[in-house]
């Protein structure tokens, strides 16, 4: 299930605005005397206490009547089951089917609050009417005398439907109107009141059965036991005092004013664009017709913005040359505005969604009939006392009271952690939740029929109309389910209606959320009596005769059941309509939708994929430096080269994959070419590790054969096939998964936040197997099942991501960025001589919405390099000859921009590498310092490459603790999103990353002082000092990488051009190559210094004669220049704009 959320995006984006900033509302809206309100004086939840307190009494009032009428109609004016069931169900469809009536009056005429006014009195009309027909004795009909029941006369039926359709009639402009009427009281330009909305429908709902809890106890008692007059009287008095709660609030309410008929709107589009069908839409949708107001043509509605769908309805937005020549564009009829288009293509786009709730309101509609009817074959005494079968509602009633609270306290917020979503989850996931509840619910109440048919069976009560055996208690779960449901799917219901509709059309979209009711009680009355016609023939008591002891209500039930469960099937397909809004595609090159496509659904292959590569790659990584000083037998400064010439190599390589995936491939394809490259290398370093020809010779005493050429060249060829593999993998994995996410999307953008953290805590699951499992194998068991583990998770890696194919969005690539950015120095070049004018709306931009790049959008001028803006002149020569195509000539802004943001990231970008260098510590000189101390735990061996495992727990703790913990804590303080912004969270780790390295020396000092002291110094032996001393500095790295590389990568992402994405993912991982290679170049220079003389070094073979202390301090002295340079730059830097 997808999001409406872009439904309509607002032209005026500019009017959002914090609480408190602007005096008076933002959305329209004024006070009883047609004056502009303010904010503080109106509206808010101040003023929606007189409109809660109006429907609970409302509520109170109609339930007083609706919860117990099947009783009324079969005791008193003695119906039959069916045929009470059947009335029931017409007048609550009818009840559901006013509001259209009250919608109209008050969208095109009344407004909500006059509508709710003037209905609120016919509702009490009704009520009174209907307590005299249920009070004076000649309005009833003569009681039952044994089995003979006299009928109600004509004119008792007549007084008594009168006063109930009075109440049908009067609901309808109230049940339209008062939850948008409370709703409007909550400015929707003001981000914070949009929040307090989403909890003001929940209490809404909450108010309504606070009057249905008392309706369905104790008004049920009094009509059961105190009589019928009393207990519609009670109802009539609370409507009274409905009436007066409303009235009381009237100086505070803010009211919206209606924009004239919805129906008149739609038809004029209709018409429109059948006058003009054969006209072509223009492709550019700035040519269609909108009002050059800022405001929108249409009374308490804001401009709509233009949408790809349903194109044909554009016609009537499209203007003829007829109407350019005359300049007339007044008639409606002929020419409608883009707003009015896309108000009609909301209403057919939610239309699927509205429809599967018919089938919720069905099974809703069972609570006030069929469970009443099983009820009363049930037993229904406790003790002494008797229990009225409607009065199980309140069961329902308390579940809807106990799962508000809940819902809004608890499962809100922790559902917003995983969802990113203000709300927790967006209206149609509530939504589909509560379609998956009814068809528990009708499930539950079939298998209490089941067994209470079984009792009567066994009790020989079959032919016999009397209660069974079975306490009434069991309907319990039925009912809590169906309140349960309700939370979801009815609040959900009215809160995406409200949301999702035009602004002048939410009583309209409220009714016809409330329509769902009506003809889900038609489709029951419906059901009914099919299943009646159906199951009585042939003379049969069919499924639901007046004994239910005779009959299979079971059945009707399962029936139920099954219909909800294809509901629910249908609706998880509905929203087929709404695509994303960043232009991604599907497998098959189509836009990608929403509900179908990307988010959590697609990550979770992604991730997998992810996994399983790091899996892979640590696999080989972790302990390569042992491979190659216990197998190869090279020296240690030799092994740490290798190995950081290697790891640089597979940092560097991935430009190649970026330039690939941006220009030509995409990336997917890139990632898809490059595994298999990767799955080969991993064979053919397995196979060296495996076959004794490819292997040197063991040592004997201290002679270590070195490798032959050949064996060096399948080794490396492996190594290096990996680098390359690897190049096609780093720099798109990620920002493919950050694809899936719709960056036009406020909620799944939050949730690209989260995806980031989650990203880098799957790599290092797969880290932490490979720096434990797999390292352990390769020590004790040997290097070629070592390998040849790693070297199958790579097959399962390509598995994965092909099994997600279907369920990617995927980012057309954008032709070569190198190009773009060679075009741009090109064109300036040419144009030195130019001056670059003040006006920066002169410079060149295509005058499409969207970017003339492939895959990318505008970008904001900025005043920053403007002698790049040379690129972007348009030169009289280009004006007289109008060919404005040659980028090599003259760039676009979006393009100049682009190459803007890579100079403006580089200062950012450079002080990655130190860290890196840092980062190439882990798996070189920490477990070469590993290997000189006491690695005996518990008799257990530890290899010291394995204490890398701390480093991976570490950041596996520490990316729920910031998700779920730092986040919260942090964001009341900043302000962010996501807590600190992506240049702070980069900070911190610089910070943490000069504390790893002096926790280092600290440890490398205490290692070599108990050297000197028990005379080890030349004997290359380990220390008696615990392995476990190195945790700290290990922990201390994962730490720093949780705030480095996820912000890093998360900042990369966000502000590179959107078609540099690879290449800016690439340049990411260059600083680990060139941290990689500056490791190499700092061992090699302070080697050759230290070494002078005679000198062993800081770093010899025998590190117990060395001084890896030195070298520790060196590099944390360097990360703390780092830190100052960093905190420079990132204070000058300034963010990318869209346009």
């Amino acid at each position: 299930m997808g999001s409406h959320e872009d439904e309509r995006l607002l032209l005026e984006d500019g009017l959002l605005q914090d609480e408190g900033i602007g005096l008076y509302t933002g959305d329209g809206s004024v006070d009883i005397k047609g004056n502009p309100v303010l904010k503080q004086n109106t509206g808010n939840w101040r003023a929606c206490p007189f409109i809660l307190g109006t429907e609970c009494c409302e509520r109170l009032a109609y339930y007083g009547i609706a919860t117990n009428l099947v009783t009324y109609l079969t005791s008193k004016l003695h119906k039959g089951n069916v045929a009470a069931a059947r009335n029931v169900t017409t007048w609550q469809g009818t009840c559901s089917l006013t509001p259209l009536i009250g919608a109209v009056l008050a969208d095109a005429y009344w407004g909500r609050y006059w509508t709710i006014a003037v209905f609120s009195t016919i509702y009490f009309l009704g009520m009174c009417t209907l307590t005299l027909s249920a009070t004076l004795p000649a309005l009833i009909p003569p009681e039952c005398v044994g089995s003979s029941c006299p009928t109600a006369s004509t004119s008792q039926y007549a007084v008594f439907f009168f006063g109930l359709y009075l109440i049908a009639l009067g609901t309808g402009g109230i049940k339209p109107c008062v939850s948008s009427f409370g709703a409007d009281q909550f400015d929707d330009t003001d981000a914070r009141e949009r929040v307090k909305k989403g909890s003001f429908f929940n209490w809404f709902y909450f108010s309504i059965n606070i009057g249905a809890l008392i309706s369905s106890s104790f008004i049920v008692y009094i009509q059961d036991n105190a009589g019928w007059g009393l207990g519609f009287g009670i109802p009539a008095l609370f409507m009274a005092v409905a009436i007066a709660s409303f009235f009381s609030g009237t100086p505070l309410y803010r009211f919206q004013r209606p924009g004239g008929s919805p129906l008149t709107r739609m038809c004029q589009v209709l018409v429109a664009s059948f006058r003009k069908w054969n006209l072509n839409v223009p492709e550019d949708s700035s040519l269609l017709y909108e009002t050059q107001d800022k405001v929108s043509a249409i009374e308490g509605s804001r401009k709509l913005e233009h949408s790809d769908e349903l194109k044909c309805l554009d016609k009537a937005a499209v203007i003829s040359e007829a109407e350019v020549k005359t300049g007339e564009f007044s008639n409606l009829w002929r020419l409608c505005t883009v707003t009015q288009v896309e108000e009609f293509k909301i209403l057919i786009r939610m239309f699927p969604i509205w429809a599967t709730g018919i089938v919720f309101s069905a099974v809703y509609a069972q609570m006030s009939t069929m469970f009443v009817e099983q009820g009363t074959m049930m037993d229904t005494s406790i003790g002494s006392f008797t229990i009225p079968p409607a009065s199980l509602s309140s069961v329902d009633v308390i579940s809807v009271i106990f799962w508000i609270p809940i819902y809004d306290r608890f499962i809100v917020p922790i559902a917003r952690r995983f969802t990113g979503k203000e709300r927790g989850f967006s209206e149609l996931q509530r939504m589909g939740i509560g379609l998956f509840l009814s068809v528990l619910c009708m499930s539950a109440a079939a298998v209490v029929e089941i067994y209470r048919l079984h009792i009567a069976n066994e009790f020989d009560l079959v032919d016999k109309e009397v209660a069974v055996p079975i306490s009434i208690f069991w309907q319990v779960p039925q009912y809590f389910l169906l309140g349960a449901a309700e939370i979801f799917t009815l609040i959900g219901q009215l809160e995406f209606f409200y949301n999702q509709s035009p602004d002048a059309m939410r009583s309209l979209c409220s009714a016809l959320s409330l329509l769902t009711n009506a003809l889900g009680n038609y489709l029951s009355s419906f059901i009914l009596t099919v299943v009646t016609y159906l199951t009585t023939q042939g003379g049969k008591s069919g499924w639901i005769p007046d004994n239910l002891n005779s009959g299979h209500l079971d059945y009707y039930f399962w029936l139920l059941a099954g219909l909800s469960f294809i509901n629910m099937v249908v609706y998880m397909n509905d929203g087929s309509g709404v695509h994303t809004g960043d232009g991604s595609v599907d497998s098959k090159g189509r836009p990608a939708l929403k509900n179908k496509t990307g988010q959590w659904k697609a990550c979770s292959f992604v991730l997998g994929t992810f996994f399983c590569e790091r899996l892979a790659f640590y696999g080989i990584s972790t302990n390569l430096v042992n491979y190659l000083l216990d197998t190869l037998h090279e020296g240690t400064v030799d092994a740490a080269t290798a190995i950081t010439n290697w790891k640089g190599t597979c940092y560097l390589t991935p430009l190649i994959g970026a330039i690939i995936a941006d220009t030509y491939w995409g990336r997917y394809w890139t990632i898809a070419g490059f595994t298999i490259v990767y799955l080969i290398g991993m064979c053919t370093l397995t196979l060296s590790a495996s076959v004794p020809a490819l292997e040197p010779a063991a040592c004997v005493n201290s002679v270590y054969p070195e490798a032959t050429t050949a064996q060096y060249a399948v080794f490396i060829t492996g190594l290096y096939l990996i680098a390359l593999g690897t190049g096609g993998i780093k720099p798109c994995i990620w920002p493919f998964g950050a694809d899936q996410f719709d960056d036009s999307d406020s909620q799944e953008r939050v949730k690209k936040g989260s995806y980031f953290n989650w990203f880098y805590f799957s790599q290092n699951i797969g880290a932490i197997i490979a720096s434990s499992l797999l390292v352990w194998i390769q020590d004790d068991v040997g290097w070629g099942i070592g390998f040849g583990i790693p070297t199958a998770v790579m097959g399962v890696c390509i598995v994965s991501l092909f099994l997600g194919t279907s369920l990617y969005r995927f980012q057309k690539p954008g032709g070569s960025p190198l190009t773009r950015i060679c075009q741009v120095l090109v064109a300036s070049y040419h144009k030195r001589n130019l001056k670059v004018s003040e006006d920066d709306s002169l410079l060149y931009e295509t005058q499409d919405i969207s970017s003339a790049i492939a895959g990318s959008r505008k970008l904001e001028h900025s005043n920053e390099l403007r002698c790049l803006d040379k690129a972007a002149l348009v030169s009289d020569a280009e004006i007289e000859c109008g060919d404005f195509s040659n980028p090599w000539r003259l760039c676009t802004v979006t393009q100049v921009e682009e190459l803007k943001i890579l100079i403006r990231m580089f200062p950012i970008w450079a002080t990655g590498i130190v860290f890196s260098a840092v980062y190439a510590q882990m798996s070189t000189l920490f477990v070469v310092q590993g290997k000189l101390m006491d690695r005996v735990v518990a008799s257990v061996t530890i290899p010291a490459a394995s204490l890398s495992f701390f480093n991976f727990v570490s950041v596996i703790i520490w990316v729920p603790i910031y998700n779920t913990i730092i986040i919260p804590i942090v964001k009341k303080y900043t302000g962010e999103e996501r807590g600190f912004s992506q240049l702070e969270r980069m900070g911190i780790v610089l910070f943490v990353s000069v504390l790893c390295m002096s926790a280092s020396a600290v440890v490398e000092i205490k290692r070599l002082q108990l050297v000197r002291e028990l005379g080890l110094v030349d004997e290359e032996v380990a220390v008696p000092l615990s392995i476990l001393w190195q945790i700290p500095q290990y922990f201390l790295l994962g730490a720093a990488e949780v705030f480095n590389f996820i912000g890093q990568h998360e900042f990369l992402y966000e502000q590179a051009p959107d078609a540099m994405r690879s290449l800016c993912s690439a340049l990411s991982l260059l600083t680990n190559s060139l941290g990689s290679y500056l490791s190499s170049l700092i061992l090699t220079i302070v080697t050759s210094i230290t070494t002078k003389g005679g000198s062993p070094g800081w770093i010899p073979d025998n590190l117990n004669e060395g001084h890896l202390d030195y070298f520790y301090w060196l590099l944390a002295g360097l990360s703390l220049l780092n830190l100052l340079v960093y905190m420079i730059f990132s204070r000058r830097y300034k963010e990318k704009k869209a346009a």
